[in-house]
């Protein structure tokens, strides 16, 4: 059974560094060369052998994410993102701060890693408006989680129990008001037993479920269309990667009376 969405994405106050994840996420400065804070913390307690690989990057450009060994952490790996520096909001702050959890989430992705914590990136020295950071942060990460399975859990932490207690509000009533998680869940489900069925894998999956998940409004439409792709499958009689049309898409879309551009 499918993860729910409070089982993947959890909020805990303490200290980053302890955590025993696949990878933590370092709110670094653009040398990667350590600075105070959550950063310089990371730095310590990994010890100056992260340091000398961080001087082989090159830098770090502000919602970019570069990774690195762990060492002495109990994390195996550090992902280093850069956050925005807060002027205002009107020099593209949000979309930077929402580019640092992705590009950290799509990193940790592509090293096979299914654990990761994030800090509250750019609410320290950087000055991000804390609540404002909080809701990008939670959002970024649910819009992730529902479409990636392999991240089966996401940390964020919290300095102190004020803190703490927003970012709970704030998840607890994202979690509360998201139908589409569940209806994603579905379909990859679906999805996982049509490749099992017939010795398949399906390389656009994730676009197809991006495709259905909205406009699946109950389980047993997504049952439907997940019968509609089998049977285009065996129907088709292909083999071993496999990529499904995006006129077999929408036509399970038209099956359930709406459309799409997406595929």
């Amino acid at each position: 059974m499918p993860q729910g969405l409070a089982d993947r994405v959890m909020v805990v106050e303490g200290d980053i560094t302890t955590l025993r994840v696949d990878a933590i996420v370092n709110a670094a400065n653009p040398s990667l060369l350590g600075g105070g804070g959550v950063d310089g913390a990371i730095h310590r307690a990994a010890g100056p052998q992260l340091l000398e690989e961080c001087r082989t990057l090159g830098g770090c450009r502000t919602g970019e994410a570069k990774i690195t060994r762990g060492y002495r952490l109990p994390a195996r790996f550090v992902i280093h993102t850069v956050g925005p520096v807060w002027k205002g909001g009107s020099e593209g702050e949000d979309e930077l701060l929402e580019s640092c959890y992705q590009n950290s989430l799509t990193l940790a992705e592509l090293s096979n890693l299914h654990s990761i914590a994030f800090p509250a990136i750019s609410t320290g020295a950087y000055g991000f408006p804390f609540e404002r950071a909080a809701r990008i942060a939670i959002t970024t990460v649910i819009g992730f989680v529902t479409y990636h399975p392999a991240i089966e859990k996401v940390v964020l932490v919290c300095h102190g129990n004020a803190a703490y207690d927003l970012y709970r509000e704030i998840l607890e009533g994202e979690i509360s008001s998201n139908a589409e998680y569940g209806m994603a869940q579905a379909l990859f489900s679906h999805l996982s037993m049509i490749e099992m069925s017939h010795g398949i894998r399906i390389r656009n999956r994730i676009e197809i479920v991006k495709a259905l998940a909205t406009a699946v409004k109950n389980d047993t439409q997504a049952l439907s269309a997940g019968i509609s792709l089998n049977t285009w499958v065996a129907m088709a009689g292909v083999q071993g990667e496999v990529t499904v049309p995006g006129h077999v898409i929408h036509r399970i879309l038209a099956s359930l009376g709406t459309s799409s551009t997406v595929l």
